[in-house]
């Protein structure tokens, strides 16, 4: 049983799906079953668009990460299982700003993930069963201060068992601290119950999306735009136990945390490809072959 987990060095753009989709379609070549998982996600409804259309279209939230990696792995699971904390967000609405009068006030919100959120999605599995919960930005929404799809968020709300309204980031971070774990843990041991090989994506450069995954892996990958770090597992998972002794929440670690301290033992390069090859999986594959057969080795071992 293998999982490989991949972090961003950096926190956007780091390239950790390109090599995933890559990852994933090599070892189906290779005759590796295997599964993806993205346990946390955020993405904008306006960049991200065809993402959000298909979203609408099946009444659900899940990101543009997984939909690659779905494809990419051929997966047979559903989008929410694989990742089952979503959260959709939006640019802010300019307009809105402009009539006010407060065009100051838009660019300190600019900065503020917060202001952007619209809605986040849990999928939870426990003893009371199966459940979907959406967590609502009410005072982003009922101000009209970021643009969104008002009969997609009424069509989502009937599609879930649960709402919860929050009015800020206070709120949204104790629902995550509370449930979080709980929907990431439910759908990874769903994803186990009938997938022995796992590529786990991590959140921008987050290097603990659950205290349990990164226990559970035998690959840690760093990712750098023409880089993947391949790191000493044990003495990666020392380093996050040491920072917990020291009071940090793993959750919260960051690449620039701890791969000061952390031993590489192997860098490979990843070599540009033109975005034509980017949802060509199987030209993708080849292209990263290098990387590719390296951690097929590691997890043959």
């Amino acid at each position: 049983m293998s999982a490989i987990f991949i972090f961003g060095l950096f926190s956007e753009s780091s390239g950790k799906t390109i090599l995933a989709t890559a990852l994933a379609r090599g070892l189906i070549n290779r005759g590796v079953n295997v599964a993806v998982f993205k346990p946390r996600s955020g993405h904008n409804m306006w960049y991200q668009y065809e993402a959000f259309l298909k979203c609408r279209a099946m009444r659900s939230l899940f990101c543009e990460d997984i939909i690659k990696l779905k494809e990419a792995s051929r997966c047979s699971l559903p989008y929410e299982v694989l990742n089952p904390v979503d959260a959709l967000l939006a640019p802010l609405n300019t307009e809105v700003f402009l009539e006010q009068n407060i065009t100051r006030q838009m660019f300190l919100f600019e900065e503020d993930l917060y202001r952007h959120l619209i809605v986040e999605r849990y999928l939870i599995f426990d003893e009371e069963g199966e459940r979907r919960i959406l967590l609502v930005n009410e005072k982003n929404i009922n101000a009209g201060l970021v643009m969104f799809d008002q009969k997609y968020l009424e069509e989502l709300g009937t599609n879930v068992d649960q709402i919860v309204p929050i009015n800020n980031l206070d709120e949204w971070a104790a629902f995550f601290n509370e449930y979080g774990s709980k929907a990431i843990h439910g759908c990874y041991r769903k994803i186990r119950q009938e997938y022995n090989n796992l590529i786990i994506e991590g959140f921008n450069d987050s290097v603990c999306p659950d205290l349990e995954l990164i226990n559970e892996a035998n690959v840690i990958i760093g990712v750098a735009p023409g880089t993947a770090i391949l790191y000493d597992v044990n003495e990666f998972k020392r380093i996050i136990n040491a920072m917990m002794k020291l009071g940090r929440d793993p959750r919260a670690l960051r690449a620039k945390d701890i791969i000061t301290f952390a031993r590489k033992y192997e860098v490979l390069r990843i070599k540009p490809v033109p975005s034509q090859y980017l949802t060509d999986y199987d030209r993708l594959s080849k292209e990263l072959k290098e990387a590719i057969d390296y951690v097929y080795d590691q997890i043959r071992e």
